[in-house]
């Protein structure tokens, strides 16, 4: 989202969208808020009153409510409540007045005469414009209008003035304090905003067990008892607050189906909200609670009346909601899809026949109110198979492509999937629990990342929904304002631009000295965070490391720890929760968790053992109160229960343990050497990629230093990502980087750590060409990303876990002397983190 700063005045305001996520307008200067008021200001608040806010009494429910939530926000800012008015009050001469175009006369009327400049919104999607009006109304002087191209535009546009006066979208969800202002005005003329690059952009609250829904069940709606519409409106109003409009509601066993409650659908449409559901969920049902000894399998060969008559009940009673309904079928909750068929064309028949029985029933009882029925198609898992053996899925039912549930895309759209009216979209993960290894405790997943693989999808047209799995949404709040900003504008960050996010994260929800300090914390905390998250630590890993890559990785846990110490210590006392919440607990979980590996790998050596196992025990109990921190003394103890203990499993090296910690193990295991990035063979050591000697570009196309990417916090990526930037092997043009080292006679080896990226799509490869000096170039192909395997292969489960894929290239009758290593681009999305030299 933009910065915002905060200005005074009491004035009438309009809200218009442009292109992308950038502010433009013919009109002026860009609106901001200040609290010194210039004598043109328009004044919001000046000391005494707030501006009215005028909203006709015919308003759609959502936008009213909204706007309701504006007028708390003065509150919180101003401690003066503004009033909303049906009428215009006479007693005023600044107004706020919010309105949707081709829903409000007035409106439309200040469009018409020139005074609101609508262009670039009228007809779009999502979009919206604040604007300064002089004379709006007879009896209004000024006025701050906000108008959107629709309701949710209209929304945003009213959260987007919550935001500027100084109320984050973390005020709620993360106990964000709201400073008080003495007056508030509006500098500047015009801020427009939109429409956003990705259609349906939302989250997926998933592997809720341990968290989410026993906080709701037993602290936040304990008459409930469960996630359900209280819960709910708070999610929905922050997604509204983050410009998000997409849910994939709770899920699990544990929580109340969302669909059982029909308050639930009731109310996200009162909020705007466009709820859909995951690729276990067709037709926006859930199965988990299908009953198969009274209804029988959950098998469409099978049982076809039974689950199509629980298909036509959901369509009915959620028809006439705005939605996007997942089509398809797989097994009950997260399992596969069931068995018979056996063979792949009879898969390829049963699931042609069940889209076509879906899409009869979609047209049958859904309405048309919102536009075309918005529908998706998502091969996860076994689903992929099937769809790449020839399943032809209706032209516009849009493609949502996934992730290997570790952050790399598994495939994109070919030419002639590019083609298709619905288009593309990304499931994307943030949290997860599954094998190897789940992780779903804090969120070490770095927004550059993110960026890398979702601008690329963005690079590739898969714009049409971008859906990520946030799991308890607590403590992923980082990750999910980052997602919220780049699925608006996804062209917006340069190369990812995480440590300019996190500095504008930072001064939005701290104060201005922290920022800073925040910052560089949060970058490390990112860098060891992709090292390996806390969750993927195990001995053997531990054991897998050089010595001296030991010391420094210990050396930079402490260092983050005694960083994070001394900027809590300086956090002011009102944002000290805020700060815990989103900051100090998951860096001290990391550096805490990486502590006890490295103490537990000198154990393991016979290095001073009691020593070791006393640091082990100091640190378990810190985490341990940590946690008890967290859930009983956090904001008063809002947070009980939410945030899981160690041990979330029977057996703690189980997959679905919180994380493998050493005093789960039964027996020291055998160290991998080939699971560190820092084994080279003997002599040799490992650079950054990103200290190369020298670089050629080819065009626009050039190896990018991507900041905060990457083991080594650096990698450089091959950009653009997208199918322009394919090379032959023997094409001297291609971007490059050189390498200089001194060789000795003889065989040796070179090293390449690739991100575990995939190939765009399925016939492409993923590879480089690598030569030496002027001899041949050989063609080296990323390890693991063909496909072919999951996460859980020989290659992926280890590369997913330690983020990297490392390929060997011999370098026979090598001479003593000087060289230079080439690695030049073959084919676009490689990602090099680190070399290995003779």
């Amino acid at each position: 989202m933009p910065l915002f700063q905060s200005r005074t005045r009491v004035v009438c305001l309009v809200l218009i969208f442009t292109v992308v996520g950038s502010p433009f307008s013919l009109f002026g200067k860009q609106l901001v808020v200040t609290e010194v008021p210039a004598a043109n200001n328009l004044i919001l608040f000046d000391g005494k009153g707030v501006a009215p806010i005028f909203i006709d009494a015919n308003t759609n429910a959502a936008v009213l409510r909204a706007a309701n939530d504006l007028t708390e926000d003065f509150t919180r800012v101003t401690g003066v409540k503004a009033e909303i008015e049906n009428q215009i009050s006479s007693n005023s001469k600044v107004h706020i007045i919010i309105g949707t175009l081709g829903q409000n006369k007035l409106i439309d009327q200040l469009s018409a005469q020139g005074k609101l400049d609508t262009s670039g919104i009228s007809g779009q999607w999502e979009g919206y414009v604040l604007q300064i009006v002089t004379n709006p109304l007879p009896d209004v002087d000024r006025a701050l209008v906000i108008a959107g191209s629709d309701r949710r535009g209209t929304i945003y546009g009213i959260y987007h003035l919550s935001e500027m006066i100084g109320v984050t979208p973390w005020y709620w969800w993360a106990d964000v304090p709201v400073a008080k202002k003495k007056m508030l005005a509006l500098d500047g003329d015009i801020l427009k905003q939109g429409p956003p690059g990705v259609k349906y952009r939302g989250f997926f609250i998933n592997d809720e067990d341990w968290g989410l829904q026993p906080w709701a069940a037993k602290t936040f709606d304990p008459q409930f008892g469960n996630i359900g519409p209280k819960t709910y409106a708070k999610v929905f109003e922050l997604m509204l607050r983050l410009r998000l409009n997409y849910l994939w509601p709770a899920m699990h066993g544990c929580s109340t189906s969302f669909g059982s409650v029909p308050e639930n659908a009731e109310l996200a449409d009162k909020f705007g909200i466009v709820v859909g559901a995951s690729h276990c969920e067709p037709m926006l049902y859930n199965n988990i609670h299908w009953d198969g000894h009274t209804q029988g399998p959950w098998n469409y060969a099978l049982n076809r009346d039974a689950i199509h008559n629980i298909w036509e009940e959901t369509a009915k009673a959620r028809g006439q909601y705005e939605a996007v309904w997942t089509l398809g079928i797989r097994g009950i909750h997260d399992a596969p899809m069931e068995q018979p068929p056996n063979d792949m064309p009879g898969k390829i028949q049963l699931m042609s026949q069940i889209l076509k029985d879906q899409r009869e029933l979609l047209d049958q009882d859904v309405t048309r109110q919102w536009g075309p029925i918005a529908q998706c198609f998502i091969p996860y898992k076994e689903v992929l198979p099937i769809y790449d053996a020839g399943l032809k899925v209706p032209d516009d039912v849009t493609l949502v492509w996934v992730d290997d549930n570790f952050g790399y895309i598994r495939r994109l759209s070919n030419p002639e999937e590019r083609k298709r009216s619905g288009g593309a979209g990304v499931y994307w993960h943030l949290s997860y629990y599954g094998r190897p290894h789940s992780y779903t405790w804090i969120n070490a997943t770095a927004p550059a990342l993110m960026w890398e693989e979702l601008h690329k999808a963005w690079e590739n047209e898969a714009r049409q929904i971008w859906m990520i799995n946030v799991g308890d949404i607590k403590p992923a709040e980082i990750g999910i304002d980052y997602f919220s900003r780049l699925a608006w504008n996804p062209d917006g960050p340069s190369l990812g631009g995480q440590r300019a996010f996190l500095n504008d994260f930072a001064t939005s929800n701290f104060d201005k000295q922290s920022a800073q300090p925040i910052t560089d914390l949060l970058m490390e905390f990112y860098r060891l965070g992709t090292v390996h998250k806390p969750e993927l630590m195990d001995r053997a890993w531990a054991l897998s490391l050089t010595p001296e890559r030991a010391t420094q990785l210990e050396h930079d846990y402490q260092a983050l720890l005694d960083r994070e110490k001394s900027i809590a210590d300086a956090i002011p006392m009102d944002s000290k929760d805020a700060y815990t919440e989103m900051i100090g607990f998951p860096a001290r979980v990391l550096g805490d968790a990486g502590l006890i590996f490295m103490a537990d790998r000198q154990i393991q050596e016979a290095s001073d053992i009691t020593a070791n196992e006393n640091k082990i025990a100091q640190l378990r109990n810190d985490l341990e109160a940590q946690i008890e921190n967290y859930n009983t003394k956090i904001a008063g103890g809002k947070w009980s229960h939410i945030m899981p203990g160690l041990v979330t499993g029977k057996d703690l090296m189980d997959w679905n343990s919180e994380v493998r910690w050493p005093w789960g193990e039964k027996t020291p295991p055998a160290a991998d050497k080939n699971a560190s990035p820092n084994q080279s063979p003997p002599g040799q050591g490992w650079r950054d990629a990103a200290t190369a000697d020298r670089q050629s570009s080819a065009g626009s196309a050039q190896w990018s230093i991507i900041e905060g990417l990457g083991p080594s916090g650096r990698a450089m990526a091959l950009e653009p990502a997208n199918l322009d930037s394919s090379w032959s092997e023997t094409d001297t043009n291609a971007p490059t980087l050189e390498f200089d080292f001194t060789g000795k006679d003889g065989d040796a080896e070179a090293s390449i750590n690739f991100l575990p990226t995939f190939r765009i799509y399925p016939g492409m490869k993923l590879r480089v060409a690598v030569s030496v000096d002027d001899h041949a170039p050989i063609l080296v192909e990323a390890p693991g990303s063909n496909g072919a395997e999951n996460e859980n292969g020989p290659i992926r489960s280890s590369a997913v876990q330690n983020g990297y894929t490392e390929a060997r290239i011999p370098l026979p009758g090598l001479t003593a002397g000087k060289h230079v290593l080439k690695i030049r681009a073959v084919d676009p999305g490689a990602v090099i983190d680190a070399i290995s030299l003779p």
